[in-house]
């Protein structure tokens, strides 16, 4: 069966870099990181899950200056140094501030998209999130793949032979910063629907042409709020101020 063309990680995110290079670049106002998230204000606030919180045992980083724009921020992307570590959040928070809401956004979290579009099907998850549960309930077949596997998941070292066997595939926006997305995206099959999920999920055109169908992220429509509980330590299913939208690639069946 048909499957998606190879690309490497390096050509996923330059797709996303070029996306924000192309627009007039902003002074970047702020940055603060807490416990789990990484947040960056310029034209809007951005976030980003930090590297150090999914990765066990990596310790946070900072960049050891501000950068003094969001392009320069993003240059970190392309910096071999900051791969797969805080640093790369920090630029995904950058890309995430300036790039502008669509249009044709629809409001609602992406877990509940990803429910409707895979009621009956068999679906692929990779990452175990908290509404793995009801999600096999509505699911013809789910696998949950995972790196630290609970009772009823795989191992995600077998992503190559389950995402082929999948209708549709779920992935977190924190491969943008581990250096796996490109690997999973070219394991699924042609006619697969794939949705990233999550806050460091970019809102760039860039995704959807490497083969993301449904880019389901957030909007901030209180940075106040969502600053404070960053300070605090909270996570995304605790921020306040935060608004989960989703973005469908055009002519996709709902």
């Amino acid at each position: 069966m048909p499957m998606r063309r190879q690309l490497s990680q390096a050509e996923v995110l330059a797709a996303v870099a070029d996306d924000v290079f192309a627009l007039p670049d902003q002074p970047l106002a702020s940055l603060t990181m807490g416990t789990c998230l990484a947040a960056v204000a310029s034209r809007g606030l951005g976030l980003a899950s930090l590297v150090s919180h999914i990765v066990p045992g990596l310790a946070p980083a900072r960049p050891k200056t501000v950068p003094a724009t969001v392009h320069e921020a993003l240059r970190l992307l392309a910096d071999p140094a900051a791969a797969e570590t805080d640093l790369a959040s920090v630029a995904l928070a950058a890309a995430n501030s300036l790039l502008p809401l669509p249009e044709d956004v629809r409001d609602g979290a992406g877990q509940d998209l990803l429910m409707s579009l895979g009621r009956g099907k068999d679906v692929a998850v990779v990452g175990h999130f908290p509404f793995t549960a009801s999600l096999r309930e509505a699911c013809r077949s789910l696998w949950v793949l995972e790196k630290r596997p609970r009772p009823g998941d795989l191992p995600a070292e077998m992503a190559g032979e389950i995402l082929p066997r999948a209708d549709m595939v779920a992935v977190t926006g924190t491969t943008l910063l581990n250096g796996s997305l490109a690997g999973l995206l070219s394991a699924c099959r042609d006619d697969a629907v794939v949705i990233m999920l999550g806050p460091t999920t970019p809102f760039a055109p860039g995704l959807m042409r490497c083969g993301i169908d449904v880019l389901a992220g957030c909007d901030v429509p209180d940075p106040e709020a969502a600053l404070a509980g960053i300070r605090a330590g909270s996570c995304f299913k605790g921020l306040s101020g935060v608004r989960q939208c989703s973005w469908l690639r055009p002519g996709l069946a709902v």
